[in-house]
């Protein structure tokens, strides 16, 4: 499901110009301000751990390690390099393992150029068709290795097929490189104190259709240890659900409506002679609207960040999607690591 793939990042966006971020002063030690130290050359590496739980069961579960690299100053902030290599499968059914595989090399080592600001907020990609040309590279050398390897080789339409239109789609294929970037710089640029937590409402536009979904977020500055030059903040987003469930029930159900009208014609004299199960009749409103009004969802994040420095010391996110029909969560977390 990528229905709320982008919600975080824009209601970061809206809360980095929000007015209520005001200077803390610095001899306050409740209070700081959240701007890492950029200097060029500077190597950050953390393990990166992902788990995908569907319905209660692990899905899938791996782990990369991911190597950060300021590079030089551009117009409007920095260059950061993002690069994850040593990708590795720790848990997965069995008939999915081979697939998920490779579809995890496809990215496995191949730097991806990031652009921040001066606080240390995600831009966006530095040069999306460089990425893009090499992510195709990427894919053509695994495809071909697939093809010559008879076990692997009758998945290999299938992936080129599934993941063509992601790499053609621009959009897409940044909102699926940036995921992880945006969790671990998500706190960044901020002023922060303790009992202060800093709220935004916005209101984003909904992936399937022209509406927008109404959203909260909020960061907490849980405590500052002087002594560990620690601080632990954390992150929780919402939807407004009523209005989002009348939303997605009117778009999926427009949806539907269209798929049924460009559904052939049925014979009427084959239509009255197929058995009732078998009779193709509409989808009923009612219908789509009770399959929606069990939809929750909530996204929440731990930062462990230094504040000497402002980098992620670790950081770990959380999201959770549920309807009547099941449930996924998946967690991501990063730790940094010694050089």
């Amino acid at each position: 499901m990528t229905v709320f793939k982008t919600t975080r990042r824009a209601l970061l966006t809206f809360i980095g110009g929000l007015t209520i971020f005001r200077k803390a002063a610095s001899e306050v030690v409740d209070a700081f301000t959240l701007v890492p130290q950029f200097e060029p050359g500077q190597v950050l590496r953390y393990r990166q751990d992902l788990q995908h739980v569907r319905n209660g069961e692990i899905a899938c579960r791996s782990r990369s390690m991911v190597t950060l690299e300021v590079g030089g100053r551009t117009s409007n902030g920095w260059l950061v390099r993002w690069t994850a290599s040593g990708s590795e499968i720790l848990e997965a059914h069995p008939g999915m393992r081979p697939l998920l595989e490779v579809m995890q090399a496809l990215w496995d080592g191949i730097p991806i150029d990031l652009l921040v600001d001066d606080g240390g907020r995600l831009i966006g990609l530095a040069d999306p068709q460089t990425v893009k040309a090499r992510g195709d590279t990427s894919l053509e050398h695994l495809l071909a290795r697939m093809s010559a390897d008879p076990a692997s080789a009758p998945m290999a339409p299938a992936l080129h097929a599934a993941l063509q239109p992601m790499l053609a789609n621009g959009h897409v294929l940044m909102q699926s490189l940036m995921k992880e970037p945006a969790m671990l710089l998500g706190a960044m640029g901020h002023d922060y104190r303790v009992g202060e937590p800093l709220e935004g409402r916005t209101r984003i536009a909904s992936p399937l259709g022209q509406g927008e979904i109404a959203v909260l977020g909020r960061y907490q500055l849980r405590g500052i240890s002087a002594a560990e030059h620690r601080a632990d903040i954390g992150w929780l987003m919402v939807i407004d659900r009523p209005a989002t469930v009348r939303l997605l029930s009117d778009e999926i159900l427009g949806a539907v409506r269209r798929a049924e009208a460009a559904l052939p014609v049925a014979d009427e004299d084959e239509e009255e002679d197929a058995p009732e199960e078998d009779k193709a009749r509409p989808i009923e409103a009612s219908t789509v609207t009770a399959a929606m009004a069990s939809l929750d969802f909530d996204d929440r994040g731990d930062f462990i960040v230094d504040t000497r420095t402002a980098w992620p010391v670790s950081v770990r996110h959380v999201r959770r999607v549920s309807t009547a029909a099941g449930s996924r969560v998946e967690t991501v977390e990063l730790k940094r690591l010694a050089l």
